[in-house]
């Protein structure tokens, strides 16, 4: 094996080695990223529960503030496509995290001469990073939609208890 060829093969390590370090954090991403939203759908019906619980949701004047139909409505709506969103966040979605171990082990034969690590398997690896991307990125944004949709809600629930006589 000639020098070049020895750090071909050294780069294609170091290489595989980062992949694999990138496929982790994208594990740890997802997973944050569906901890936090379970949370904000938590909070969610903690704000309705609480608007509920001192009165603010009703439609008897006598026992308090009558909740107006167009805040009720505008909240149902509100938890309706925050609980999409955020089951788009929490529904299992089928990751890549590397390469099969037994295509490893037993590779093609038009692969059986190669190096186990090289270009060609750690560019395998970079396409499946770019797919888990993708995923993520899709993931974040309903996220990012849910927590905006948890500040609309809670201004609602504020402007009914302002605007209360």
């Amino acid at each position: 094996m000639d020098v070049s060829q020895a750090n071909r093969d050294e780069r294609a390590k170091i290489a595989y080695k980062c992949a694999m370090d990138l496929f982790a954090a994208q594990d740890r991403s997802v997973s944050n990223l569906r901890t936090r939203a379970t949370g904000i759908f938590a909070t969610s019906a903690f704000v309705v529960t609480f608007a509920s619980s001192i009165g603010l949701v009703g439609n008897d004047k006598t026992k308090g503030l009558v909740f107006p139909h167009w805040a009720a409505i505008s909240l149902f709506v509100i938890i309706l496509i925050q609980g999409l969103c955020v089951m788009i966040v929490i529904w299992p979605v089928e990751m890549i995290y590397g390469h099969s171990a037994y295509k490893v082990v037993n590779p093609p034969d038009d692969e059986a001469n190669r190096s186990p690590i090289d270009r060609a398997f750690v560019e395998g690896l970079v396409g499946d990073l770019k797919i888990n991307k993708s995923k993520i990125l899709r993931m974040s944004r309903c996220f990012r939609v849910a927590i905006c949709l948890l500040m609309a809600e809670v201004s609602i629930v504020l402007a009914v208890v302002a605007s209360a006589p």
